[in-house]
């Protein structure tokens, strides 16, 4: 009788723990379509902004685009464009003053930044009031920081040119954005201006992450601030500088806005980079395939130098 009982209540327990199982199983599926019905409209937001987009920047790269009756007329022209590119008299000089304008636009903006968070970060007198100053520039949009120095470097009524002029540094107002001597260095200060709040904003906190314990520590040893800077400071934030360099590269080799106002990548050239000669090509001479390959260069270009960074980070670890 026991032994009936037994195996009875064993088959109502396997019973039971079938049926939660089930349940569990059922309840997590639930979940993963309730989770998933949030999740499509977001899905589809990116799929139609920004995985579309993509996709069609390269087929149209593929691709001799024009119009016909105001249509747009694809004809196919495979890597046409793209060796274009290696033809074009006008490329190796954009490509070197997209090298230029990049590296010592973050070369700038890292060393400015770093300045900036070392100042407020041990409190220095003033750092009270820098410390909520010194984001306007950064949360301003591109084109109001662009108007902004077009008119400070104006030659007639600038501000740039009337204090170099009270101080009898120039004779002469400067033409800071037509000269091809300046119109460079123009633009590349403007967008250090732009850039190195949200730097420093990053290495600040860096900063402050670095426990007080190893200060103390060093102190003990007979270190003084440089060598504690060299052995504490500079290890310990290392990886974010890396993060700061691959964004500001990232952000710097897209920058569009502030030379398109400024410059619109003259004079002669002179400040023409990759991003503005791929929309010169699309939207002002209408070739949009060139255009699009145009681009697409620009992406491989910041591919590289992201997977570069991101190795040597890792070797850094």
């Amino acid at each position: 009788m026991q032994t009936q009982l037994s195996k009875e209540s064993l088959k109502k327990k396997a019973e039971n723990t079938k049926s939660l199982s089930l349940r569990k199983r059922f309840d997590r599926l639930s979940e993963t379509k309730t989770a998933s019905i949030y999740l499509f409209p977001s899905l589809l937001l990116i799929l139609l902004t920004i995985v579309f987009p993509i996709i069609y920047s390269f087929v149209m790269s593929l691709n001799k685009v024009g119009y016909k009756a105001g249509l747009i007329d694809f004809e196919f022209v495979g890597l046409n464009n793209y060796l274009k590119i290696f033809s074009d008299p006008r490329i190796p000089n954009i490509i070197s003053n997209t090298i230029v304008f990049t590296i010592v636009s973050v070369l700038g903006t890292l060393i400015i930044a770093f300045a900036i968070a070392l100042f407020i970060h041990h409190g220095i007198w003033g750092s009270w009031l820098f410390k909520r100053l010194f984001l306007i520039p950064w949360a301003l949009s591109n084109v109001v920081n662009a108007l902004m120095w077009q008119w400070m470097y104006s030659s007639s009524n600038g501000i740039i040119n009337h204090i170099l002029l009270e101080l009898h540094i120039i004779e002469k107002p400067v033409m800071w954005l037509t000269e091809q001597s300046t119109a460079m260095g123009a633009i590349i200060l403007a967008d250090i201006w732009k850039s190195t709040p949200f730097a420093a904003l990053l290495i600040l906190a860096a900063l402050q992450s670095v426990p007080k314990e190893l200060y103390d520590a060093s102190k003990v040893d007979g270190a003084g601030p440089f060598q504690q800077f060299k052995s504490i400071v500079l290890p310990t934030i290392k990886p974010v500088l890396f993060v700061v360099m691959v964004t500001q590269t990232m952000w710097t080799l897209r920058v569009f806005d502030i030379i398109s106002v400024l410059t619109k990548g003259g004079p002669v050239d002179s400040t023409m980079v990759l991003n503005v000669y791929a929309y010169d090509q699309s939207f002002r001479y209408l070739d949009i395939g060139y255009g699009s390959a145009l681009a697409w260069l620009i992406t491989i270009i910041t591919m590289v130098i992201t997977v570069f960074y991101l190795r040597v980070l890792g070797k850094e670890n």
